[in-house]
């Protein structure tokens, strides 16, 4: 019985990390596109996604930047 608490436990931990790793609903509606864009390779992984992201930061939407703080500097 302590083994299958423990399991259950440790299940919704798991489920709970991995629903925060997604991101909010604003930072997904903001990059949804440029992660299929730039980093299809990285799907479904949130945290290779937004590695990816942060590296094709030049490149993708100014929504998506937002996301990242990134604001372009002007010529």
């Amino acid at each position: 019985m302590k083994w299958l608490i423990g399991c259950t436990m440790l299940g919704s931990l798991l489920l709970a990390s991995g629903a925060y790793a997604q991101g909010t609903s604003e930072q997904r509606d903001a990059c949804e596109a440029d992660a299929y864009k730039w980093c299809p390779y990285d799907i479904p992984d949130p945290t290779a996604i937004e590695a990816c992201l942060r590296q094709n930061i030049r490149w993708i939407s100014p929504a998506c930047q937002a996301q990242f703080g990134y604001r372009a500097k002007r010529r």
